[in-house]
C-alpha cells in the first residue's frame, strides 16, 4: 500500500521490508518527479519531547479535530551487551509513573511510543505508532494530517524534516 498527500508533500509506504520501501520511494520519485531522491527517507520524527517536556507534550488544544491524546505505551533502549528494552504499557504511563513515583529510566532513549488519539469526529480513540527516525503507523489514513499538525507543534517532527525538493517533502511513513 502507499499513499502519497501532496499536501504535505508525504509518501506512506506499508511494505514487507525496509528494502521494498526503498525501492517504492526510489521508483516513485523517479516516475512522478524525474528524480530518484524526490524522498529521500530522511530523520523525520524524535520522541525526545518525551522526556524533556513530559506530559505537557500531550496537548492538542490548538490541533482542531482533536479532544485529547495519551501515552500508551513507550519503550526505552537501555543498551548494554543484551541490548535491552524496558517497555512501560498502561492506560495513561504518565499517570501510571505518577501514581507509584516512578519516572523514565535515565540515560535511556525512546525507541517507541505509542499514542491514543481521540478525535472529535470518533467515537473511540485509536492508536498512533511513532518511532524515530522515520515511521508512524497510523489505524486510518485520515488520521494522517491532524496528527502530524500535532506532532509539528509539540517538536516530535525534526526542524527541517520535509525539506524535499520541488513540491514535495522527503519523508517516509507507514499507514
Amino acid at each position: 500500500m502507499l499513499v502519497y498527500q501532496p499536501e504535505i508533500g508525504e509518501l506512506r509506504i506499508n511494505a514487507r521490508s525496509k528494502g521494498e520501501k526503498r525501492l517504492y520511494r526510489t521508483l516513485f520519485g523517479t516516475h512522478l518527479f524525474g528524480d530518484e531522491d524526490f524522498f529521500p527517507g530522511d530523520s523525520k520524527y524524535t520522541l525526545e519531547p518525551l522526556l524533556s517536556r513530559g506530559e505537557g507534550v500531550l496537548a492538542c488544544v490548538d490541533v482542531p479535530g482533536m479532544e485529547w491524546v495519551r501515552l500508551r505505551e513507550v519503550n526505552f533502549f537501555l543498551g548494554g551487551p543484551s541490548n535491552e528494552v524496558e517497555v512501560h504499557r498502561a492506560e495513561d504511563v504518565f499517570e501510571a509513573f505518577r501514581s507509584r513515583g516512578g519516572k523514565p529510566p535515565d540515560g535511556a532513549r525512546i525507541v517507541r511510543a505509542v499514542f491514543q488519539v481521540k478525535f472529535t469526529d470518533s467515537k473511540r480513540p485509536r492508536s498512533v505508532t511513532v518511532r524515530p527516525s522515520n515511521i508512524a503507523h497510523y489505524t486510518r489514513d485520515d488520521d494522517a494530517e491532524l496528527v502530524e499538525q500535532w506532532l509539528r507543534r509539540r517538536g516530535f517532527i525534526l526542524a527541517g524534516a520535509n525539506t524535499g525538493k520541488g513540491v514535495g517533502y522527503g519523508t517516509l511513513a507507514s499507514a
